[in-house]
């Protein structure tokens, strides 16, 4: 008889400004990151846009307005290095509109980067590494300008 698992959810973004995308470098582990963070327990039954948009505010200060397409564009697996946790990557495509980002102790490095053309091998690693090259492989070309559509970019 199998055991069944218990795992963490982390919702992350795929932040666009344009053709950039907006990469960080989590402090303690010194890997690629991007934009979000773990869900709390008390979130789980509530609004999942609600935790990110926490995760975001804390992550990248209340002075940025961010655009997020409220349906999830990959599920991913992930293994959080804080603890060695397997967790659940839900991902977003999101669109910078204005602002200015202020980190948070969690980053020490920020670039905007080419989505299309970034080399995410030296920074990232593992599943972070698979879930970049498939958002760069499967959604950058629907989405070029980093702009979704009324409808989404299938629309």
């Amino acid at each position: 008889m199998s055991k069944h698992g218990f795992f963490q959810i982390t919702q992350k973004v795929f932040l666009r400004k344009g053709k950039e995308l907006l990469i960080l470098r989590d402090r303690k582990s010194g890997f690629g990151d991007l934009p979000g963070g773990r869900m709390n327990e008390d979130e789980f039954y509530g609004d999942w846009l609600e935790s990110l948009s926490r995760e975001l505010k804390e992550e990248m200060g209340e002075a940025c307005e961010i655009k997020i397409h409220p349906r999830p564009i990959l599920i991913h697996k992930h293994r959080v290095s804080d603890g060695n946790h397997p967790c659940v990557i839900v991902a977003y495509h999101g669109e910078f509109v204005s602002g200015e980002i202020v980190l948070s102790d969690e980053h020490d490095y920020i670039a905007w980067v080419d989505a299309a053309t970034y080399d995410p091998k030296p920074l990232f690693f593992e599943y972070m590494l698979d879930a970049l090259q498939l958002y760069q492989t499967e959604y950058v070309p629907l989405i070029p300008d980093g702009k979704l559509g009324p409808k989404g970019w299938l629309a």
